[in-house]
Parts: C-alpha cells; sequence; structure tokens
C-alpha cells in the first residue's frame, strides 16, 4: 500500500483531478453553464400601460372635492395660528405662486387674516383626462364671513365691500393620487 492518501472528495468523485489544466476546463465549463443560464433569464418586463389619471369624471370631481376640502382645512387652521399648518402643499403653478405673494404681502404691512371659511358646495364643471395626468375644473361656494384682516394691534380692517359668500373657479391638475390645485380666479359676480 502506497503512503499517498486519496483525498476525500477525490474518492467520492473519481473523476476529479488535481491536474492544473482540469482545473481551468472546470472552470471554464462552469462559466459557460452561468452563461448559458443567464441567457435563459427572463428578458426585461414590459413597460406598464399608462392608466387614466381617474377612473371617470365623477371619480375626478371626488378627488378635486376632497383636495379643496383639505386645503380649506389648512387655509382655516393657518389663520387660526397653526405654524404647522401647510395650505401651500395643496397648490402647484399659479395657485402657489399667488399664495406666495399674498402671505409676503401680509407680511410686509403687518397683516394678517384670521377666522375660518366654509365651503358651502363644490360643483365640478369639467375634466381633460388623458394618460397618467389630467385637468379638473369646479366651482366652489366659500362662506368668508367668518374671516377678517387684521393689524398688528388687532384692529380688524376687512374692506367693507367684500362679500360673505365668494364663488371662485378652481382648475386642479394631476392624477386622483397626486392632484392640486393649480389656478384660483374668482367667479362671476364673485359670490354665490
Amino acid at each position: 500500500m502506497s503512503s499517498s492518501r486519496v483525498p476525500a472528495a477525490a474518492a467520492a468523485f473519481p473523476c476529479t483531478v488535481s491536474h492544473p489544466l482540469s482545473r481551468i476546463v472546470a472552470a471554464g465549463i462552469a462559466g459557460a453553464l452561468i452563461i448559458a443560464a443567464a441567457g435563459c433569464s427572463p428578458g426585461p418586463s414590459p413597460a406598464p400601460t399608462p392608466t387614466p389619471a381617474f377612473t371617470d369624471e365623477a371619480d375626478a370631481f371626488a378627488a378635486a372635492e376632497k383636495v379643496y376640502r383639505a386645503y380649506n382645512d389648512a387655509l382655516n387652521a393657518r389663520r387660526q395660528g397653526d405654524v404647522t399648518a401647510d395650505p401651500q402643499q395643496y397648490l402647484t403653478g399659479a395657485a402657489l405662486e399667488g399664495d406666495i405673494e399674498t402671505q409676503s404681502l401680509l407680511a410686509s404691512n403687518q397683516l394678517r387674516a384670521a377666522g375660518t371659511a366654509v365651503l358651502i358646495t363644490f360643483a365640478g364643471e369639467s375634466t381633460n383626462v388623458d394618460e397618467g395626468n389630467g385637468t379638473v375644473t369646479g366651482t366652489v361656494c366659500v362662506d368668508a364671513s367668518g374671516v377678517v384682516l387684521l393689524t398688528a394691534t388687532g384692529e380688524d380692517v376687512t374692506p367693507p365691500g367684500r362679500g360673505e359668500k365668494i364663488a371662485q373657479r378652481i382648475t386642479f391638475a394631476g392624477t386622483s393620487d397626486t392632484l392640486l390645485i393649480s389656478a384660483e380666479e374668482t367667479g362671476e359676480g364673485g359670490s354665490c
């Protein structure tokens, strides 16, 4: 009996050869198998088909009303001094620019709005829905009789001719998940 021992792995797999050339061949075969397996993997997933921004007009109007109500609640909270209230999170484009400008104008004149406005009605007017995005237009009637304009000393300087109930035409842009107010304009006659 020879004094050299056969490694256990070689005994278990008699075709295992410890020759350097056979290791290269084995590595090449393993590499080829890996490449072949990768070639069999499924290709890239197809791009998802864009879905409409809303399922229907009623869905679009409901989403717009929900956003406007949340916006009005945030405005009321800001007017009541809640520093965490952020009505601007519901705005984009011209509506956002208008709010920033209004807040700057109030601050520079040492004025602040106080009180609560109540949304009386929301009426959907139109939708323009395409793949992924859409616009929704509606009219709101807001009871602003509870909102006043105050100076730094608390003097009420609310314009005397301001109507108590204000009609506004609101344009929203986005999808049902990301709908934002993009434009606000006073409705015809200004009151409702």
